[in-house]
This record gives C-alpha cells, sequence and structure tokens, in this order.
C-alpha cells in the first residue's frame, strides 16, 4: 500500500491487478501438464475473475468469507498502521444501523439473521435498550442530539426556514456545516480525538471522513483510509461484484414483489437499483474497512452510521425479506470488526445503536389520490402558486456525499470527478439526483405557500408573512384550509400557534391546547404514546417552527402510517415503529437510571459510557490464529 499510495488512485486497481496478474502468469510459465497462461494479460483477467468469482458466488448463496478477508485486508492493515504500544483503556465504537426500529431488531434477531448481535446478548456481553427520538424521527435531528449533544431548531428532514428566507434540506452538505456551525459546543461525542465516519454531523470530531458537516473543512485531519481501500485488489474486487451482485439481486426482488402483487409496495427504477447497491455495499464495505483502520490506528472513539438498511427498507418495506438481508449482511460487518479487534492494539467496546425506527403502510397519495400539495392548492385557492418537495433524496445525498469526499481526497481525483459529472459539481461538492430542492431553494421565498414532507409528518409555510403565521391569521387568509385539513381521512391532526391560546393541536373530533394539556372532546394524540405531547411543545417553541405542522393518519392497531412521501417505510413523524431505536450497550457499563427520551438524554449516556470504557482496563481478549501469525 505504501507503494501504491504514490500512484494516482485512478491506477490503484491498475497497479494492483497488474501484479496478481503477473503472479498468475509466472505460475504459469512454469512446466506443469495441462495448466498454461498465455499472457500477464491472461493473469490479470484470471486474477481479478477469481476474485470477484468467489466474492459473487459468496453473496448468492451468503457464504462467510471471514478468513479470505482476514489474509487479504485485515492483516496487511494490521502490518501497516499498528505502530508500537498503545493505550491499554478501551476505545469505543459506535455503530449506527439508520433507520432500524427495536421490534424490527428483535424479529430480525429471532429469524436467525443476526446471529452475531444474538450470541452478544444471549452471553450476557451485551443489553439492549428502547429510546425515544425527538420530533422530527429522521437522522439530522436524532445525530445533531446524539452527536452534538442539541438538535434545536431541526423540526424536519426539510423545511422552509423563515427567519433565514431559505429552503434547508437535511442531505445537502451546506446545510449540514451551517447547523453544525450553530449547534455545536466543541464538546460533541467525538471531541478528544474521536472521529467521524458516514455522519450528518461531526460530534466535533478531529479526524473526519464522509461527514456531511465537514466536507470540504480543512482545519480537520483528513484520513486516507478512503483511498486506500482502492488500493487493495482484494477490495476492489469485493466491491465491484457486490455492487453488481446487489443491483441484481434488487432487480429480482422488485419483479417478486410485483408478480406476487405484494401491498403495499412503491415504483422502484434501475436508476435506485444502483443507488440501493452504492449504499449496501460501496459505503458499508468502506465502512468496515475505514473502522478496522481506525482500531489499528488505536483511535479512542469512532461514530459510523450504516445507511443500507434504512435504504432498503424505504423502497421494500421494513420487515420483508429484502430488509432481513440486507441486516443479515450487516450482522456479517458486525462479525468482522469483532475479529479484527483481536487484532488491534487496544481493547475496543462496540455500541450498536438506531437513530430512529420506521413505520410502514400506503402512502398518502396511494391512499387517496393525490399528494398532499394537492390537498393543500384544493383548499386554498387555484391561482396560489405552491411549491412542494414530496420526492424521497436521502439515497442520493449519501451518494453524494460519498463522491465528494472522494473529491476531498485527491485533487487529481477530483477533476476527473468534475470532468465526469462538471454540472451537478460545485465547490467540490457533487449534487447528482433530482435538484428541485436546491434549485427552487433561491425562489421558494417568491411562493405563495410551500408544502414539505418528512415522512408522515408535514409542513407548509406561506413565504408572505415573514413570521410564523398565527392560527387567526391562517383562518382569515385561508377560511377552508385548517377545516379541510382536520377533516381530511388521511390526516390524524394538525398543530398551528393560536395568539391567545398559544400551542394548539386540532383532530377531527378534538382540540388538545399544549401550554396546559387541557383537552376537549377526543385527544387527538391519543394514540401517539405518553409523549407526544411533549415533542410537539418542543417543537412548536422552535424559531423556525412552519406555520402548520400536521401528521397523517395512524392505524394504532396495524402500525400504519401513511408518509407524504412515496415511501412504503418511512419516518420522521409520529407513530408506529418510527418512534422506537434502540441502543445495544456493552453490559460492563452503567445502566441509565432513567428511561433515555430525546436525542440529547441518548447523548449523554454515550458520552458517559465513553468516559467510563476509557477510564476502566478492558476485560482480557482471546487471541486469534491470525494474530498469532
Amino acid at each position: 500500500m505504501i507503494i501504491a499510495g504514490r500512484f494516482h488512485p485512478a491506477l490503484f486497481p491498475i497497479f494492483t491487478f497488474a501484479l496478481s496478474g503477473l503472479a498468475v502468469y509466472l505460475v504459469g510459465v512454469v512446466d506443469v501438464e495441462g495448466f498454461r497462461v498465455d499472457s500477464i494479460w491472461v493473469g490479470i483477467v484470471v486474477a481479478l475473475g477469481m476474485t470477484a468469482g468467489g466474492v459473487v458466488i459468496g453473496a448468492i448463496f451468503s457464504l462467510d468469507d471471514s478468513t479470505s478477508y482476514t489474509w487479504l485486508v485485515v492483516l496487511p492493515l494490521r502490518k501497516k498502521l499498528v505502530k508500537g504500544p498503545a493505550p491499554a483503556t478501551p476505545g469505543i465504537l459506535f455503530l449506527e444501523i439508520d433507520g432500524l426500529a427495536l421490534p424490527i431488531l428483535q424479529q430480525a434477531i429471532a429469524g436467525g439473521y443476526m446471529p452475531t448481535l444474538k450470541r452478544w446478548i444471549d452471553e450476557g456481553s451485551h443489553t439492549l435498550l428502547p429510546w425515544e427520538p425527538d420530533l422530527s424521527s429522521q437522522t439530522s435531528a436524532s445525530q445533531a442530539g446524539i452527536l452534538l449533544g442539541d438538535n434545536t431548531g431541526i423540526p424536519a428532514f426539510r423545511w422552509y426556514d423563515k427567519p433565514s428566507g431559505k429552503l434547508m434540506v437535511s442531505s445537502k452538505m451546506a446545510t449540514a456545516r451551517e447547523l453544525e456551525h450553530r449547534l455545536s459546543s466543541g464538546e460533541g461525542l467525538l471531541a478528544n480525538g474521536g472521529a467521524s465516519r458516514w455522519n450528518v454531523f461531526s460530534g466535533d470530531a478531529p479526524d473526519c471522513l464522509c461527514t456531511f458537516s465537514a466536507v470540504g473543512d480543512k482545519t480537520r485531519n483528513i484520513s486516507k483510509s478512503y483511498a486506500a481501500y482502492f488500493s487493495n485488489p482484494y477490495s476492489l474486487a469485493r466491491m465491484i461484484s457486490l455492487l453488481f451482485t446487489d443491483v441484481g439481486r434488487e432487480s429480482w426482488q422488485s419483479w417478486r414483489q410485483r408478480r406476487n402483487n405484494v401491498l403495499p409496495r412503491i415504483h422502484r427504477t434501475f436508476k435506485y437499483a444502483f443507488i440501493r447497491g452504492s449504499t449496501t455495499t460501496v459505503m458499508q464495505e468502506a465502512s468496515l474497512f475505514m473502522l478496522i483502520s481506525d482500531m489499528f490506528r488505536g483511535v479512542p472513539a469512532v461514530y459510523n452510521t450504516f445507511f443500507a438498511y434504512d435504504e432498503v427498507a424505504h423502497h421494500s418495506g421494513i420487515d420483508r425479506p429484502d430488509a432481513f438481508k440486507v441486516l443479515s449482511t450487516l450482522d456479517r460487518v458486525f462479525a468482522k470488526l469483532e475479529q479484527a479487534r483481536k487484532l488491534a492494539p487496544r481493547p475496543y467496546e462496540f455500541v450498536v445503536l438506531s437513530d430512529h425506527g420506521q413505520s410502514m403502510g400506503a402512502t398518502f397519495k396511494q391512499r387517496y389520490d393525490m399528494p398532499l400539495s394537492d390537498v393543500v392548492a384544493k383548499l386554498i385557492s387555484p391561482d396560489k402558486e405552491v411549491l412542494s418537495a414530496e420526492e424521497s433524496v436521502e439515497g442520493w445525498g449519501n451518494l453524494n456525499l460519498a463522491l465528494s469526499e472522494a473529491i476531498r481526497q485527491d485533487s487529481r481525483t477530483s477533476s476527473l470527478i468534475e470532468r465526469s459529472v462538471k454540472k451537478q459539481t460545485e465547490g467540490g461538492e457533487v449534487s447528482l439526483g433530482p435538484d428541485e430542492d436546491l434549485s427552487k431553494s433561491a425562489d421558494a421565498a417568491k411562493k405563495d405557500v410551500i408544502v414539505l414532507a418528512s415522512g408522515n409528518l408535514g409542513l407548509i409555510s406561506f413565504p408572505a408573512w415573514k413570521e410564523r403565521m398565527t392560527f387567526e391569521q391562517i383562518v382569515e387568509a385561508f377560511p377552508d384550509l385548517l377545516n379541510g385539513l382536520m377533516q381530511h381521512k388521511g390526516i390524524s391532526f394538525v398543530m398551528t400557534r393560536s395568539e391567545r391560546e398559544g400551542g394548539i393541536i386540532n383532530g377531527a373530533d378534538g382540540v388538545h391546547y399544549l401550554d396546559d394539556d387541557h383537552v376537549v372532546g377526543v385527544d387527538p394524540l391519543s394514540t401517539f404514546g405518553p409523549n407526544a405531547a411533549q415533542h410537539l411543545r418542543r417543537a412548536n417553541a422552535f424559531e423556525n417552527a412552519p406555520d402548520i405542522l400536521l401528521i397523517s393518519m395512524y392505524d394504532q392497531a396495524t402500525g400504519e402510517v401513511a408518509a407524504f412521501e412515496e415511501l412504503v417505510g418511512s419516518h420522521g413523524g409520529l407513530g408506529g415503529t418510527q418512534n422506537q431505536p434502540f441502543v445495544l450497550y456493552p453490559s460492563r457499563l452503567t445502566a441509565p437510571e432513567q428511561p433515555i427520551v430525546g436525542a440529547a438524554a441518548l447523548h449523554h449516556a454515550l458520552k458517559g459510557w465513553r468516559s467510563e470504557a476509557e477510564s476502566q482496563s478492558a476485560p482480557p481478549q482471546p487471541v486469534s490464529e491470525a494474530a498469532r501469525a
């Protein structure tokens, strides 16, 4: 890798496969009966084919390649990165499974999809706990609270920010930078030597890689493990093979849902198959490589997000075979990390957690034949101009992050990417996918009404009013709007702010006054759990709260919601398993004294565990045969 590091990144695979091919060719020139290699080019093809073929077969038949991975990836990394003695106290890896609810995790464990996590729980090394996220239940809000300790002013995945007159989108790197600048205290979860991998926010880590808020930040350290990942011939062949295998798997699974008329379901394009493949293979494999590198370097604390389950659950369903198979591959990642931990120079604790869950259900548009934006337009005036953003762009955001980080790694690579996606690259940041949020942001303030979706959470804003509209102003300006929304079968309740009463929640058959929890008629929040009013009261107090906030229908018996986005699995609002994430922590660390409600509360628990781990001696770990070698 040291030699390969002197070459342009684009030459890494050429250089490494040339060496592999030369090795095959030299074997072939030996006089062995029935075996002949005509040229080095044939040797290269054979080397690539053997590596890729083995990985493809393993992916199709779910074979374990842990031994090959250890010898071809882990041990070379250990030899390169382990430098002298390391602290005897444990480091800690925070491993986030984006979007996985506790009940779904329990189903996966019971179904045999996650044997590694099951063993940890059965052996008593880890304890499983629920926790409850804030509103909104989505990654940017949760990770701001978890990593920075504060998520104030993040009302949704995307929102119209009246104080600044801008459309804010969580999957945009500029938005993440702005939010972190506002929310960071400098004492985040990863301060004092930690590392951030594949996150929205840095947690004040000095070492950031593939982190939305830190792309382009020259004040932070840049780990070379991203580039090094592509210098390993086995890793490269493995990644390419798994990518195309997963593209094929997605096409097959999508066709099978259509053939069997599985409902609810959504349309899944061939373009999406490559977005999924990038998330479930390229990013997941890169995460594994980075985390092993971090352990061998002795980094004290690392937080890494695995996006794969969230991406597949959005499109396939949260508890269907497609999603469980992704969890099975992720469990094998945890098993590889566990094996690599035995070779690390310092001991490590593993904390596995999720930032939120997902809830299932046919979409709002599927149920009622029109999106929320059309409902709003129909209730106000036909001459009003409506700006809507109801298309999911999370997957595109993750892909843009990966490409933008590749640009950051090497200036020559930057020129290659910018030439290939010139129109989608600005300031070193790639913006592929639907560009509606980016292009419409500048004109948002000129629109009459803005309708935005985050799962089954809807936000309605009127830019002409420079401050948040009151209930009374909305009724006067748009007499049919609020009543029409309250009475719609697809809407559970509507939240506004009254001049006289403060925050109010209106449902079809009752009103909940947030300021004093007084209820008239049937409580619109009765099915949303004991903390629903607390979450809404907090969101209502945000300076940038929308004029109208609403939650779609929720069937308490089935747990189904109706997403305002075209996603069969969704999150962002209230109702169902989207509000039931988990944390699996080492049992030897101190259990929280109170239930964990809110991402900031989880931040304090995680920070306490990090401090506790770093101050204790670690239990002895078995030494593997690979370590002795």
